[in-house]
């Protein structure tokens, strides 16, 4: 496609691959069909001010041409994927946001973030019970799951469970990629950590909060926040050294 193209090559060459990935991602359908859909039924439908219409349409004159209703610009919506048969209850998206996650309550799929196609086979939960919440691990290899009383850890790549790991609310710590979960027993919160490599405890590093009403998670995960029940106080825990507030 860049043959005779005079791009700079920093900003207008990244801009045009960007514009070149939209335009295969929007007519893939029909291009994966025939190879003369690329010029029947994708270029002539291109965007007027788009950069593959703007640079390959003068130069196939005799193709279809679009006289009215035609945009002048790509879609704000990127694609739509239609994989889930029922109600999409999570999505959540790599820490690259390459690649998201959509959960419903029968089926998991993982799919490319520009082009919204299943880059993973489906993973079927109907055994697992209600997910309760979800996040990739922090090379996007993993996805844990957590069903509530439980976590489901998968291998996005195998395509199948690696191991369980009890608990409440759980998190992958960014940091040394182990994974961290709270426990609610009458108002005192052990927190555990757990080998993300075979869901091992690792029992040196376990804390224990009392008199708790509400916890949470930093974004970064090297925080647990902490909101006590007879003070109007709120703590943060540092998770990487396990230390007191």
């Amino acid at each position: 496609m860049l043959a005779g193209q005079s791009l700079n090559p920093d900003n207008e060459l990244t801009l045009f691959i960007h514009d070149a990935v939209r335009f295969v991602s929007t007519f893939f359908i029909p291009i994966s069909q025939r190879a003369p859909h690329v010029y029947i039924s994708a270029l002539p439908f291109a965007p007027e001010e788009s950069l593959v219409a703007r640079n390959f349409c003068p130069r196939f004159p005799n193709t279809l041409a679009v006289t009215q209703g035609k945009p002048s610009h790509w879609s704000t919506v990127v694609f739509t994927a239609e994989h889930h048969k029922d109600l999409v209850r999570h999505m959540v998206f790599s820490p690259d946001e390459r690649t998201f996650a959509s959960i419903s309550p029968q089926t998991m799929y993982v799919c490319d973030s520009e082009t919204g196609h299943c880059i993973s086979s489906p993973f079927e939960l109907c055994n697992y019970g209600e997910v309760y919440d979800a996040c990739f691990s922090p090379e996007g290899k993993h996805i844990l799951l957590g069903f509530g009383s439980y976590a489901v850890v998968w291998d996005i790549e195998m395509g199948k469970e690696q191991f369980r790991i009890e608990g409440y609310q759980f998190a992958f710590i960014h940091h040394d990629e182990t994974i961290v979960s709270t426990h609610w027993v009458d108002g005192r919160i052990p927190v555990k950590f757990w080998d993300s490599s075979n869901g091992a405890l690792i029992p040196n590093r376990l804390l224990e909060v009392n008199d708790v009403a509400v916890t949470q998670f930093s974004p970064d995960r090297h925080f647990l926040a902490v909101g006590r029940k007879s003070e109007d106080v709120i703590e943060l825990w540092n998770l990487e050294d396990g230390k007191d507030p």
